[in-house]
């Protein structure tokens, strides 16, 4: 059939081979190219010398047929890669050579080969081409076509010349069924070389001005990815939208660095096809491949905090809670708990034992703070973690099961570790905690202020800032932030509590509402009690806020935001880089 020109490559082609030479069936010898089955040894014959070798010459239209010695399985969702290049033998040729390359799988189907990324609209040109055909059901006999390159149907003439054009077929494997490209260093390749891995249905898609780079993935229904999939992109883009079904994602990378973008299995609407992506920059990866959902409690998922607030639910390993992985810290674990009880049943005794005046550092019966309050969220370094399961072993405190799960998780992931006398220690990392039953604008805010926490917890340079800026704080700033942490019931004898939750206080909202969120807001809240009002300098009558205090706090807000954005590219009331619609 006529394939339009920009989608010759990618797709799938219905075609009779015929008016064709074949080769002789009499000769069968083992191929000279490595072919990679699921088993050790899986032997495959070329039908002639030619098709043996994988040298096979664009010089006239031919056929070269490859069988197995008996039929060979296919596993479900399988594909045939062909890594394969197409060289001049003289070295002195330019353009492409007048052939395409038809690959056909007995019983299947039929792809033409693509000699280059230009399918891809892209300019430079690989040393090696890998691509991934689906399979359904088995392999016995294939072959490769030489035919003409125009597409209409008529061969070009039979030529006696020496051939000025090979294909080199490199290897054949079968692979995990994906679709999408990417490039690929090798070090066989000259500097600036690299391989292209392609598959068919991916095409160049329609572009938007702001995003002027765009593709679409769309299989059909004989050839899907059931179960989990996940979206994977990479490249010089530092906005990017993917969209699929009735979900869209909005990805910002940090600045200066290449974008790095993944959704994981869950996140995604189930057989939503086609999947688009759009950049305003060009794309090295977008790939769709198979990804099973990693063992519960054993794993967490790995994803972007945009993601973690946005999981559906339904989705969960477990209805009580869902654990992940922070993309660009991996040290950091997130939990999103399904209400208030769960999370409690995890992390409220730590909560007391870690940071709760009068409870600090010993273990709470569940009979003395069942009617007190945690916290709505949460979060913890590796010492404190270790120090609470450490007491726990010492005085054979009955953990209730939750917590135990807990430490398993901890343990698992490196946050706590067991020294060679079954003591717990601090590993690397830091937990935090969000809960499905606070509203969604506080749910944004609790993680952007637990998602600092963390940062800070990792981080001995942030620490070191926030320390610099609190010590450094307007006396009266210093007085009311303080009164107000006593009035949270922290324990403000704890400096490196103190900073750590001045520095998360400060980061959780945008600069441009610092000044509010504590000249008005926080302040109205320490002035409706008698006693802690002397902490406040004069009000404005007239606007009923507090100016010194919005100042002040508006500074330490521009301050903190410029850090976290020269460190990381976060922002002011921002660490996630996805956005879900």
């Amino acid at each position: 059939m006529q394939v339009p020109a920009k989608l010759r490559y990618p797709v799938l082609l219905i075609l009779l081979m015929s008016h064709l030479g074949t080769s002789s069936c009499t000769y069968k010898e083992p191929v000279a190219f490595p072919f990679y089955g699921a088993q050790a040894r899986t032997p495959l014959y070329g039908l002639s010398k030619t098709a043996m070798s994988g040298m096979l010459p664009l010089s006239k239209p031919e056929l070269f047929e490859y069988v197995f010695e008996e039929m060979l399985p296919v596993p479900p969702q399988g594909a045939l890669e062909v890594e394969y290049r197409i060289r001049p033998i003289d070295g002195a040729n330019s353009g492409t050579p007048p052939y395409r390359i038809i690959l056909s799988i007995e019983g299947d189907a039929a792809w033409v080969l693509p000699y280059d990324a230009s399918f891809l609209s892209m300019d430079t040109k690989p040393s090696r081409i890998r691509y991934g055909v689906p399979v359904n059901g088995s392999l016995e006999k294939i072959s490769l076509q030489v035919a003409s390159a125009s597409g209409e149907g008529t061969d070009v003439p039979v030529s006696d010349e020496v051939p000025t054009w090979v294909f080199e077929l490199r290897s054949l494997s079968l692979i995990n069924r994906w679709y999408g490209f990417t490039q690929e260093l090798s070090q066989e390749e000259a500097p600036g070389n690299f391989i292209l891995l392609a598959s068919p249905f991916v095409f160049q898609s329609d572009q938007d001005p702001q995003y002027p780079y765009g593709y679409t993935i769309n299989p059909p229904a004989q050839y899907p990815i059931t179960g989990g999939f996940a979206v994977l992109a990479e490249g010089g883009a530092s906005r990017i939208r993917v969209s699929m079904g009735n979900k869209r994602f909005d990805y910002t990378a940090p600045q200066g660095s290449a974008a790095s973008l993944v959704i994981p299995t869950g996140a995604l609407p189930v057989a939503s096809y086609p999947l688009r992506i759009n950049g305003n920059g060009q794309f090295k990866t977008f790939m769709l491949i198979a990804a099973q959902t990693p063992s519960f409690p054993e794993h967490p998922i790995m994803a972007d905090p945009g993601i973690v607030l946005n999981y559906p639910q339904q989705n969960w390993r477990d209805p009580r809670y869902e654990f992940f992985q922070w993309k660009d810290f991996p040290s950091i674990l997130i939990f999103d708990t399904a209400d208030y009880q769960v999370q409690d049943a995890l992390f409220k005794r730590l909560a007391f034992f870690t940071e709760k005046a009068g409870f600090r550092g010993r273990l709470a019966a569940d009979q003395e703070i069942a009617n007190l309050h945690g916290w709505n969220a949460h979060d913890y370094r590796s010492e404190d973690l270790a120090a609470f399961f450490e007491a726990a072993r010492n005085t054979e405190f009955p953990l209730s099961p939750e917590e135990r799960e807990l430490e398993r998780i901890l343990q698992a992931a490196g946050i706590i570790d067991r020294t060679e006398t079954g003591a717990w220690s601090k590993g690397m990392g830091a937990v935090i905690s969000l809960s499905r039953e606070s509203p969604e604008y506080l749910r944004s805010q609790f993680m952007v202020h637990e998602g600092f926490h963390g940062l800070f917890f990792i981080d001995e340079d942030f620490r070191n800032f926030s320390r610099s800026r609190f010590e450094t704080l307007d006396p009266t700033a210093k007085g009311f932030i303080l009164s107000f942490f006593d009035y949270q019931h922290y324990d403000v004898q704890d400096s490196y509590l103190m900073i750590n939750e001045f520095m998360a206080y400060v980061l959780q909202q945008p600069v441009s509402h610092a000044a509010s969120y504590f000249g008005e807001y926080l302040a109205a809240r320490i002035n409706a009690s008698s006693w802690r009002r002397t902490v406040l300098p004069p009000m404005d009558a007239a606007s009923h806020s507090w100016p010194d205090i919005a100042r002040a706090f508006h500074r330490e807000a521009e301050a903190f935001s410029a850090y976290v954005n020269q460190r990381w590219g976060l922002t002011a009331g921002r660490i996630h880089r996805i956005t879900v619609r």
